[in-house]
């Protein structure tokens, strides 16, 4: 019994290929499924009668997912990884040797090696729906594309335009695919097996050759033109990744010295290329967080209740502002039927001018078609009454943070749903159980913490507050799914996992201000470890008075320890206290960056009166005192159970926050330096500054030589 690839007989000399991994939720290419491969393009060769051949997916939502990724987790030696790449390569070679036409028809998730498998047929016709994307993310996972990908997709769309498409893995949907030449054509999902029949029938003479234009063309011909936009991409790579992630760098080596050489030589120096990735650790952690980010698309089996995210039909959001509206478009663009409510008729009407800006931008980009854009504001009733929510499955509040006000909404929500309707709080600031508390119903209220702006962060934090009930935390947390975000789940407490493990990384940038002879160097540090920005440009893009309301908050939940800096602290009691709020720590000026005129001055202020004396800090030194106090308090979450594992830690802070993926997360990276050395530079740091006592947890675990994750990861 076929694996994967299902073929009968063939009709009128084609053979229709239904590719279905029945055992699977998506079609991977593995091992075995690409020997199952080998063996229908052995059959298709010898049988005479076959005069062409389609491919076309039988799973909903997913053509050819991509390699299958556990298969890295089986490879042992760089001997099984070169083998594992020849396989592909061997296989898709022969799938292109064959002498009758093959065609690909894309439906669905056409990424890694399923786009390497496409690329291999003779012609691709991809269908125009939300859920189709062609792409080429093993950068990604610190890997080159193995099967042909770097020779194939150069020859599809022109040398210039795949080198970007490569190094950023990108995905395409079928009509931005179809105007590169990736695909040969879009349409609608009912008719590709009509145009499958008609390319066949007609010896696909009716196919459009990709136009290259004139500086494409020279490009695609002139070996120094290919040089030059390969220095071009190292330069944007260095500046763009620091030169942590070692896999763009492979692709622009595998690309160069596959100019003007054969097609073995150029597959040799890929697999070449793969061979050294997968020795190195970036590659391993950042397979492991794919991994996570997977498995975060529900809830952990270790809660004991999921629920089918496609069973949530109805939601609404209460709070049409920025985070209000992005909450609601993003359940009315996943097909589900949505009320945008808010206290006044022009609150609402500005909410839905933020949603109709945002399908706008989204249709100029061709991320969506215009068809597409209509259908989600079709699905989206704006309204500033209750009525009309009893058939709704979850509501998302999103108001203004003040306690009373929440009491009020989770109050009229309790009355105007139904028993069964999960009503989810977004609060940032407090915690569920005290928003749970004014509401009559307290077991309906959960927390789903989404991060700003909603559209573009993938993390969602599911909180479950103390009276939650299990069912409603599956609901909304199914909710969350069906919108394509990453879960975790989090206890309750103030900052929930994130907010609260990232509060003293960004109190401490304050400190450091008033106490580093060059600020500058704070955000220089970050950004060299391999955060995405630095914690003064995070404060300026967060805004000081939000930072500064948060830090107070923190300090009210957890005492001396998250005591705001005082930096922070002077600024709002001095002359401009009222511009604080929008104030930017770090301002650009015609020469370059420097610390806002009215910032150094309070430092220097504070100086004076503390007779604090500037220091100069290495970049190892700033990194210990940002990061070190962010993984104890890591270890004060695990501790109380706010996480329940060090991989949910690591999960949230990289795909809340941007934590560098290349080390892992925090805790991978507390691993990778040793317990023990943490514990004692706190302890150092301690001496002066209780705020950095290492926790209970941190020290026992660095005194029984603990690491919070296995040593063979």
């Amino acid at each position: 019994m076929a694996l994967m690839w299902h073929a009968g007989e063939p009709q009128d000399g084609v053979l229709w290929v239904e590719i279905n991994w029945k055992e699977r939720p998506v079609n991977a290419l593995s091992r075995d499924t690409l020997n199952e491969l080998s063996e229908l393009i052995g059959r298709i060769r010898s049988d005479s009668t076959i005069t062409g051949v389609v491919f076309k997916s039988g799973k909903s939502g997913t053509f050819i997912a991509g390699a299958d990724v556990t298969e890295f987790q089986k490879i042992r030696s760089p001997d099984e990884a070169r083998q594992f790449v020849l396989q592909g390569q061997q296989i898709f070679d022969d799938l292109v040797s064959l002498k009758v036409p093959t065609v690909a028809l894309i439906s669905g998730a056409c990424l890694g090696g399923g786009l390497e498998f496409a690329l291999a047929c003779r012609w691709r016709i991809a269908d125009d729906g939300r859920k189709t994307q062609l792409g080429l993310p093993e950068v990604m996972l610190g890997i080159v594309p193995g099967w042909g990908g770097t020779l194939r997709l150069p020859n599809a769309v022109g040398f210039a335009e795949a080198v970007p498409l490569l190094l950023t893995g990108r995905g395409l949907n079928g009509r931005q695919a179809a105007r590169k030449g990736l695909v040969h054509d879009a349409v609608p999902n009912e008719a590709l097996d009509h145009v499958a029949r008609t390319l066949l029938a007609t010896g696909g003479r009716n196919v459009r050759p990709r136009k290259a234009g004139l500086v494409g063309g020279l490009i695609d011909r002139l070996g120094p033109l290919k040089k030059l936009v390969l220095w071009q991409a190292t330069r944007q790579v260095l500046k763009t990744t620091h030169g942590h992630y070692p896999a763009p760098f492979e692709i622009i080596d595998v690309l160069r010295d596959g100019i003007g050489v054969s097609r073995e030589e150029h597959l040799s120096h890929v697999r070449d290329a793969n061979v050294r990735l997968g020795q190195k650790p970036v590659t391993r952690e950042l397979v492991r967080l794919f991994f996570l980010s997977e498995a975060g698309k529900k809830l952990p089996e270790s809660f004991g209740l999921s629920v089918d995210p496609d069973t949530i039909e109805h939601a609404a959001v209460i709070g049409a502002g920025a985070m209000g509206a992005g909450i609601a478009l993003l359940a009315a663009r996943r097909g589900i039927w949505t009320r945008l409510k808010d206290i006044k008729a022009e609150y609402v009407a500005r909410g839905m001018k933020n949603v109709r800006k945002l399908i706008s931008a989204d249709v100029k980009r061709r991320r969506i078609t215009p068809l597409e854009g209509t259908q989600a504001l079709d699905r989206l009733s704006p309204a500033t009454d209750y009525r009309g929510l009893k058939q709704a499955d979850v509501i998302v509040e999103a108001v203004v943070e003040e306690l009373d006000v929440k009491h009020q909404v989770f109050t009229d929500l309790a009355a105007a749903t139904g028993p069964n309707c999960a009503l989810a709080t977004n609060t940032s600031s407090l915690t569920v159980a005290a928003v749970a508390a004014g509401t009559p119903e307290p077991s309906r209220v959960v927390g789903l913490h989404f991060f700003n702006p909603p559209h573009q962060m993938p993390l969602v934090e599911v909180v479950r507050g103390p009276q939650s009930d299990a069912k409603m935390v599956a609901k909304a947390a199914a909710l969350a799914a069906r919108m394509g975000k990453t879960l975790v789940l989090v206890g309750d407490c103030a900052g929930f996992l994130v907010n609260r493990i990232l509060a003293p990384y960004m109190n401490e940038a304050g400190h450091l201000v008033a106490e580093v002879e060059d600020p500058l160097e704070i955000d220089r540090a970050a950004i060299e470890f391999g955060m995405p920005m630095g914690p003064l440009a995070l404060i300026d893009l967060v805004g000081l008075g939000v930072s500064s309301h948060v830090s107070e908050n923190m300090r009210a939940a957890y005492g001396e320890r998250m005591e705001p800096a005082p930096i922070w602290q002077a600024l709002r009691q001095s002359a401009d206290a009222s511009k604080v709020g929008g104030m930017k720590v770090i301002e650009k000026t015609w020469f370059g960056k420097r610390l806002n005129p009215a910032v150094l001055a309070a430092v220097n202020d504070l100086a004076r009166r503390s007779g604090t004396k500037k220091m100069i800090l290495s970049h190892e030194e700033i990194i210990q005192r940002l990061v070190y106090p962010l993984i104890n308090e890591a270890a004060r979450c695990l501790d109380e159970r706010v996480a329940e594992r060090a991989d949910d830690v690591d999960l949230a802070m990289v795909f809340g926050t941007g934590f560098a993926p290349f080390r892992g997360g925090p805790l991978r990276y507390a691993d990778s330096v040793g317990l023990p050395k943490i514990v004692q530079t706190l302890d150092r740091l301690a001496a002066t500054s209780p705020r950095f006592a290492p926790c209970e947890r941190l020290r026992r675990m660095a005194s029984a030589g603990e690491r919070f994750h296995p040593a063979d990861l």
